[in-house]
Order: structure tokens, then C-alpha cells, then sequence
């Protein structure tokens, strides 16, 4: 059976790739249209300067004396001029100009090429204007005709297009919020039905649980206390090993009862501050034995004075599986470090062994209810492990994993008196 959240982060990745697919190609699309609504704004004016050219040019025609050029005017156009070789301005809309001469030589390619010269500049009020300057022909003579034209209407379109760029970048930032806080709301949501499911699979656990110990127990200690009278019987055959093997094989079954009614257990004890150091020294006392007779040596950086929010039995439950872990995974001997510091909010306990290491593959899959690796364990203790941490708001994880050893970490929320 597939994990709903691995589907989920399955389907929000495909979701993920597609959304930026399509941004990227709205990008491009308003990218090009605001690129093409340059040209054609430019084409606009350039078409209204040579229209208006044609124009002046024919009046100029009609009338040598420039007189009828006082009258023409449109509304796209500044101000217009006709200037000769020398920039001197024979005719000008502002009529206190005629006479004058002009500073600039943009007009100069009119005379040397009869071609059009055209760019973009501005006036001294501030005002962007286009200014065209044309070869007019009169009289056999040829004479620059300057046009500066207002771009407000023709820049319309790249101000349209800007707009659009604008609201399709608007737009692209809030479809992303909202897909990121609805991707948190779905997820938060599967995490609490799953949390939900969980609890109530505990909870049936829980009654089917007790209902088996109670059932299992009875025959079981009258099984074991037979065996013990056998064992102590002088007379019994084969010297005692057969009653010897019943009893252990008694008390194993015993302790996996225990573990599962553990690991079942559905109301976790109240969190008291508990000192997280006299723990682990106390864990580490109980250990020290075996870990003596494997020869490993075992090391403590324990930082005083560190309070978490726990439950002092079940977190010596909890240190003595993972450091009863640890020693397993160092049979022929090694090392295991064991440090207590701060963290932000939290207690950190680290945990390293130089053991045989763990695939990562199993880094998460050996936190499952009866996942183990040994020939005659539960696979309940490091199960009951995170169950009892979680319950306490905390976290347990593989912190790193080699063929050179294992770091392994358990952080508790550090205790408001600390």
C-alpha cells in the first residue's frame, strides 16, 4: 500500500514542473508582446512623421512664402520647422523662433544623404516627443523639415503591453501563493487524517492488546512457573536445558507482550520537566557492564542543568533501547559517544556508534513496528522509541549513517524552568 503523502508529494512535484511550465511560457508570451509593441509604436510615429511630412511638403509647394504653414496643426504634433543648410530656421509654429538658429546638427543628414533622420528626445518641459527631420524639396532647393510629434496615443500600445506584462506577473505571483498555501493545507490536512488514523488503529490495537494479555499472560506465567519448579528438580531429565529453554522462551514472550502493549498504549503519561543528564547517567550505569564485556568504550559530553518536557521512566526506556542498539551494532568492540546540548527550544541528544552502519534505505523504515535485524528481536524498540518522543512534541531520526558508524539524534522540547 502506497503512502497518501509520498502520492501527494508525487502529485505536487508533477503539479510543481507543470505550474512552471506554464509561467515560464506566460513570461515568454508577455515578454514578446511588450517586445513587439516597441516596434510598432515606432512605426506608428514613423508613419504619422512621413504622412505629415507629405503634407508641409505640399503646402510648401503651393505657397514658396511658407505663409499657409501657420495654420497647420493636429494634435499629435509639438512644433515643426523648416531650416536650411546652415540650421537657420525659416519657418517655425512658434513664430517668435523664425529668424533663429538651431544648436544641434541632428538635421544635417537631410543634406549630405536626403534620407531620413528620427530619434527620441526631450523637450524642456519634460515631455518625450519624436522628432523627425525630413528633406523637403522647393523651389529647386532642398530645405529640413523638423517634426516633433507627441507619443502619448502611438506609445499606447507599449503602455498596454506593460499592463499586461504587469497583471500576468500579478497574477503568476498570486496563483503561486495561493498553490504553495493550498499545498500546506492539503498536506497539513492528509498529516492530521493519517495522525487521526493512527490513533484510532492505537486505540484498537489497545483493546485488542489488552484483551491478548490478559488472555496470554495467565497460561503463560503458570507455563513459566512449571518450568522454574522443573528447572530447580533435581531429578528432571536432560539436566535441566530443556526447562531452561522453556523459561527463556517464557520471559521472551513475556517482554514482547510488554513491548506491545507499550507500543499500543494510547494515553501517554503527563510531561513533567525531567533532567535530561541524570537520565542519561543513569542509562549509561545500566549499559556499562555490557559494554565493558564487548569492550566498547563509551564516552559523555552530558550538559547540566537541561530540562525537558517528558516522562522520566519512559525516556530511561527510550536511552536504554537506542544505547542497547548501539552496543548490538558493535559486536566485536568500538566506540559510542553520547552528547546532551541545547538547541533552539530544544534538547538535542546525539547518540554515535562506530558500528556497521545503517542503508539509507532504512533510515526511516527501521522506526516501523517490527523491523529488525536480529535474529530473535521484537522490532518494537525503536518503534516504541519515536512514539514516546512524538508524543512528547519531539523528533528522533538518523542523523548520518556509514560501513564507519551511525549518528543518531533526539531532540525534546527544552522545559520552560531551564
Amino acid at each position: 500500500m502506497k503512502d497518501p503523502l509520498r502520492k501527494n508529494d508525487f502529485q505536487a512535484s508533477w503539479l510543481l514542473g507543470a505550474g512552471i511550465f506554464l509561467s515560464l511560457l506566460l513570461v515568454w508570451f508577455a515578454e514578446v508582446q511588450y517586445r513587439q509593441a516597441l516596434p510598432v509604436a515606432e512605426e506608428n510615429l514613423r508613419g504619422l512623421s512621413l504622412s505629415l511630412s507629405a503634407a508641409v511638403e505640399a503646402l510648401v509647394a503651393k505657397d514658396p512664402t511658407l505663409y499657409s504653414l501657420r495654420n497647420f496643426a493636429t494634435r499629435d504634433l509639438a512644433y515643426f520647422a523648416l531650416l536650411d543648410r546652415n540650421g537657420n530656421i525659416l519657418f517655425h509654429s512658434n513664430s517668435n523662433l523664425i529668424g533663429s538658429r538651431v544648436a544641434d546638427q541632428r538635421y544635417t543628414p537631410v543634406f549630405s544623404a536626403t534620407e531620413t533622420a528620427a530619434l527620441r528626445t526631450t523637450l524642456g518641459t519634460g515631455e518625450e516627443i519624436y522628432e523627425s527631420n525630413v528633406p523637403v524639396h522647393t523651389n529647386g532647393q532642398v530645405l529640413a523639415l523638423r517634426l516633433a510629434l507627441h507619443t502619448y496615443r502611438s506609445d499606447a500600445v507599449i503602455r498596454r503591453a506593460r499592463a499586461n506584462v504587469l497583471v500576468v506577473f500579478s497574477l503568476l505571483a498570486i496563483a503561486w501563493v495561493m498553490g504553495v498555501l493550498l499545498y500546506r493545507f492539503s498536506r497539513r490536512a492528509e498529516v492530521h487524517r493519517q495522525e487521526m488514523s493512527r490513533r484510532e488503529r492505537f486505540a484498537q490495537l489497545g483493546e485488542m492488546g489488552a484483551a491478548l494479555a490478559h488472555e496470554i499472560r495467565n497460561p503463560l506465567s503458570g507455563i513459566k512457573g512449571y518450568a522454574q519448579l522443573l528447572l530447580e528438580d533435581p531429578h528432571c531429565p536432560g539436566g535441566g536445558t530443556p526447562a531452561a529453554l522453556i523459561v527463556e522462551e517464557s520471559l521472551r514472550l513475556e517482554r514482547l507482550v510488554n513491548d506491545l502493549l507499550s507500543y499500543v498504549r494510547t494515553r501517554p503519561l503527563p510531561p513533567t520537566p525531567v533532567q535530561v543528564a541524570d537520565v542519561l547517567r543513569c542509562c549509561l550505569d545500566m549499559v556499562a557492564r555490557d559494554a565493558e564485556n564487548q569492550s566498547v568504550r563509551i564516552s559523555a559530553e552530558l550538559t547540566d542543568d537541561l530540562l525537558a518536557m517528558g516522562a522520566r521512566d519512559e525516556l530511561e526506556q527510550v536511552f536504554l533501547n537506542l544505547l542497547r542498539n548501539a552496543l548490538q551494532a558493535m559486536p566485536e568492540g568500538g566506540s559510542l559517544q553520547v552528547r546532551l546540548q541545547r538547541g533552539r527550544g530544544t534538547v538535542v541528544v546525539e547518540l554515535r556508534d562506530t558500528g556497521h552502519g545503517i542503508p539509507v534505505e532504512d533510515w526511516t523504515r527501521i522506526f516501523t513496528p517490527f523491523m529488525t535485524t536480529r535474529a530473535r528481536g521484537t522490532g518494537l524498540g525503536l518503534a516504541i522509541s519515536r512514539k514516546i518522543i512524538e508524543e512528547w512534541g519531539g523528533s528522533i531520526r538518523i542523523a548520518d549513517s556509514s560501513p564507519r558508524g551511525t549518528t543518531l539524534e533526539v531532540t525534546l522540547p527544552l522545559s520552560r524552568k531551564s
